[in-house]
């Protein structure tokens, strides 16, 4: 009788079986990675041309109305505090995308100076295919009031800053920082009371 030795015939035949199996499996592997891949790449794909199809367009912000005052700080103290009351008009002009603004703050300067501290706004949603969303503000700074130019009048410059996302049906963009410069013509009148700023001022908007 002979021995079974591991150079048998038998296992040989069953090592080589098995070693012939392996590229099997790797070639399993990378079908799966293929179809993975392209899964992927297709959904990129769709999401590119869903994109490009209801790219969103900028809103358009407009100044209604505005209006600004001076009083003293106290009877004895004879510096003034500024007050400046402003709204703002939100058109979002998308058919299919909203707009979803956060981290809103609104600010007054004059000549490039500052006038008034930032004052935060609460976050607001416009849905698509709705009128404009009017926004309020209310600033104030114990600064003095800005020096009238011919006829009585001064240029204030009313900033908002925030972020945008636009949101299609449940997919929702990333964060874009928004920016809104508006001019008022302020008139100032002798008595330093409330005045009205220009009305239905289109305003400048910066997306980055």
């Amino acid at each position: 009788m002979s021995l079974i030795t591991d150079e048998s015939p038998r296992d040989c035949s069953y090592s080589y079986k098995h070693h012939r199996s392996l590229p099997g499996h790797g070639r399993s592997r990378r079908r799966a990675l293929i179809a993975a891949s392209s899964t992927v790449a297709s959904l990129a794909s769709l999401s590119l041309i869903l994109w490009l199809l209801l790219r969103p367009s900028s809103p358009r912000f407009s100044l209604l109305a505005a209006t600004t005052s001076t009083s003293t700080s106290t009877a004895n103290d004879s510096s003034s505090v500024v007050a400046i009351n402003a709204a703002f008009a939100a058109h979002n002009p998308n058919a299919h995308a909203a707009a979803l603004y956060d981290r809103f703050q609104a600010r007054a300067s004059y000549a490039g100076l500052p006038l008034t501290a930032p004052s935060p706004l609460p976050p607001f949603n416009q849905p698509p295919q709705q009128g404009d969303a009017v926004l309020s503000a209310s600033l104030s700074s114990p600064s003095p009031p800005p020096p009238a130019a011919a006829g009585g009048r001064a240029l204030l410059r009313l900033r908002l800053e925030g972020q945008l996302r636009w949101k299609v049906a449940a997919w929702v963009t990333g964060r874009h920082d928004l920016i809104v410069d508006c001019i008022a013509v302020v008139l100032l009148q002798q008595s330093q009371s409330a005045v009205v700023a220009q009305e239905d001022s289109r305003c400048a908007t910066t997306i980055a």
